[in-house]
């Protein structure tokens, strides 16, 4: 049994025509579930939870990566699988599993092809992408090893499932693998421009881990979790290995 979770933003009657689309196509592939549409009033976690105590087996969270994020920490301890659908083709969250935008994406939660994944775990928030840190006062520590930024304008990425963060490019061209049992520790010089995008010429310096302690000398530091969560040094982040069943498509980038 399916639950589809509509995020709140897709009530504007601007998207009254892609979901009617993506209804249909589910429709055609006989993978229709019941609809959960969001709003002020709906707490996602309980409509989650009372799906499953009806028999729900797969939760499909239909929006953008934020709304992804939001259903990874709500379920990371159920056993259910996740599926996605990406309302536009801006999600980075997306092209890493392999699935494409709006109804095609209905095509590969057909398919079926369940992958299980690690997750991140930031004191008691579960993420499946990144978290990071815009502060050159931060001590990172693990196993023997502790490490601080030498340049001010610094970047710090806890990378899972990709180094591409929003609009900062951390780690061009490379892909952090959610099967291996390690989180990546990614450090790399902003320009301190618009957005902070990470300087194309300079040095990071990349540490795979599988448990860290994050610590800051003067003011805690804000750390931003899967671009919207947020939490404070000091913290502890750590593996959860093989923590999600997750629907992905053949053209997967891992």
């Amino acid at each position: 049994m399916y639950l589809y979770i509509y995020d709140s933003f897709l009530n504007h009657k601007k998207y009254s025509a892609l979901l009617a689309r993506i209804e249909n196509r589910l429709a055609d592939l006989e993978i229709k579930g019941k609809i959960n549409r969001l709003n002020i009033l709906k707490n996602m976690k309980e409509v989650i939870e009372d799906g499953i105590e009806q028999g729900v087996k797969t939760v499909v969270a239909v929006g953008d990566d934020q709304t992804f994020s939001k259903v990874v920490n709500i379920i990371a301890d159920l056993d259910v699988t996740l599926g996605l659908i990406p309302v536009n083709k801006k999600s980075k969250i997306a092209r890493i599993l392999g699935i494409p935008a709006e109804e095609q994406a209905c095509d590969v939660l057909a398919q079926r092809l369940i992958k299980k994944i690690d997750l991140g775990k930031i004191n008691q928030h579960y993420f499946i992408d990144s978290a990071t840190i815009e502060s050159p006062d931060v001590t990172l520590e693990f196993g023997k090893y502790r490490i601080s930024p030498i340049v001010k304008k610094s970047l710090i990425s806890i990378c899972n499932l990709g180094f591409l963060s929003g609009n900062q490019t951390v780690y061009q061209n490379n892909i952090s693998n959610p099967t291996d049992g390690l989180l990546e520790a990614v450090v790399a010089q902003t320009t301190g421009k618009l957005f902070n995008k990470v300087q194309k010429s300079a040095r990071q310096s990349i540490f795979p881990f599988k448990k860290i302690k994050i610590g800051s000398a003067g003011e805690p530091a804000t750390i931003t979790i899967d671009q919207q969560a947020v939490s404070k040094t000091p913290v502890e982040i750590s593996i959860a290995p093989n923590k999600l069943n997750i629907i992905v498509g053949n053209k997967r980038l891992f």
